[in-house]
């Protein structure tokens, strides 16, 4: 007789009163019954997934031919529309035209802004790189699209004279600069500005040959498109510009 609770099935012995009363019988016990059931239950469990998958597959086979192709062209009219949106409302690629930011940015370097920290009061700190709509023509008839530093933010007064910059009276520490570079005023007027609630102060790093905040003055926050994360090209120059 087997004995163990761990066997699979335990054997037991009995002597019913009928023509086999002279040799013993074999029943299982009801536990044992219970686990065989839950084993083939499994077993059958297991068999009707495989077929399903199986079943769905060879549905996904059968599907028509012109079914496919308008599946496949939904997937990239969605593809194409996501992208879309992407470059419109988050990230936008551009290509530095000008030498107004060197030695910080040179002429054909490709970037990435991101069209985020924009949108909200706090989200453009002083030193940031920007891009911004000047409301002006290119030569071509296009939107002029400037790409400066942000010098002061709202509520700054920034004041330039004696070919240095300061920021509510204070000389502005700007590494970033080549060295020897002096900041002289375009137009008195835009030479000692108070900047209001959603104004910002922008400045080429190459101070002698950059159209900037100097010209235009202050622009509004709406007016920038987006704040400079990454140079992606020239590879050998690929990181964030300081």
């Amino acid at each position: 007789m087997i004995s163990t609770p761990e066997q699979v099935i335990s054997l037991s012995t009995a002597q019913p009163e009928n023509e086999y009363s002279g040799r013993p019988l074999f029943f299982l016990s009801s536990s044992q019954h219970e686990s065989i059931e839950e084993y083939f239950s499994q077993y059958a469990t297991e068999s009707d997934k495989r077929k399903e998958k199986r079943d769905k597959k060879e549905k996904q086979e059968k599907k028509p031919l012109k079914r496919r192709v308008i599946d496949f062209v939904i997937t990239i009219l969605v593809g194409i529309l996501l992208a879309l949106l992407l470059t419109h409302f988050v990230i936008q690629r551009n290509t530095v035209i000008g030498s107004s930011m060197v030695p910080t940015l040179a002429d054909r370097d490709e970037v990435f802004v991101e069209k985020i920290s924009r949108l909200f009061e706090n989200g453009l700190k002083r030193g940031d790189i920007v891009t911004a709509d000047t409301h002006e023509k290119t030569v071509d008839g296009l939107e002029m699209i400037i790409i400066k530093r942000v010098i002061g933010v709202p509520g700054d007064r920034v004041t330039i004279k004696h070919g240095e910059v300061y920021v509510n009276g204070e000389l502005l520490d700007e590494p970033y600069l080549a060295e020897g570079v002096r900041t002289a005023p375009h137009h008195e007027k835009y030479a000692d500005v108070t900047l209001q609630e959603d104004e910002y102060y922008l400045l080429g790093d190459n101070r002698t040959n950059s159209r900037d905040s100097r010209d235009i003055g202050p622009v509004t926050r709406s007016e920038i498109e987006g704040k400079l994360i990454l140079r992606f090209y020239p590879f050998s120059k690929f990181g964030v510009p300081k």
